[in-house]
């Protein structure tokens, strides 16, 4: 048997981890606590890696695939996985400066952009694919 997931599937299984890196932010009222910071840093760290991972599995699947639509796919899906992560991470860096959440902001912007340039490459390769060559451009073979 031989499974197939796409990028959305491994998107929906990593988007979890960041909806609870929220639960635990907001779990704890005086973010300065020993326990707080622990167990904030400790989420820090899984989401850090998850979007390490999905970034890492993202190239790879563009790199495998032909259709450039799809490559195009992937990295806008990134892109707004990221996004949604960095606009969490915006609250929860000013809450929790010192448990590494202003650094992992960072490490997703990075990711972001980085998605954001493959994206709007591969949307450029595309329209490329589509054009005619001009007649006259290359010399007529004989």
């Amino acid at each position: 048997m031989k499974a197939c997931l796409s990028f959305s599937d491994l998107l929906s299984v990593s988007e979890p981890q960041i909806t609870e890196m929220k639960r635990i932010g907001d779990l704890y009222p005086d973010a300065a606590s020993r326990d707080a910071c622990i167990a904030f840093s400790r989420q820090v760290n899984i989401v850090q890696g998850i979007v390490s991972h999905t970034y890492g599995v993202g190239a790879t699947m563009a790199k495998k695939t032909e259709d450039i639509g799809e490559v195009a796919e992937i990295w806008s899906q990134m892109s707004a996985f990221c996004q949604s992560a960095l606009r969490l991470l915006a609250e929860l860096k000013t809450k929790y400066p010192y448990c590494g959440t202003p650094e992992l902001y960072d490490l997703v912007l990075d990711y972001k952009l980085a998605a954001d340039k493959r994206c709007k490459g591969a949307m450029e390769e595309a329209e490329c694919q589509k054009m005619q060559i001009p007649k006259g451009l290359f010399p007529a073979l004989s």
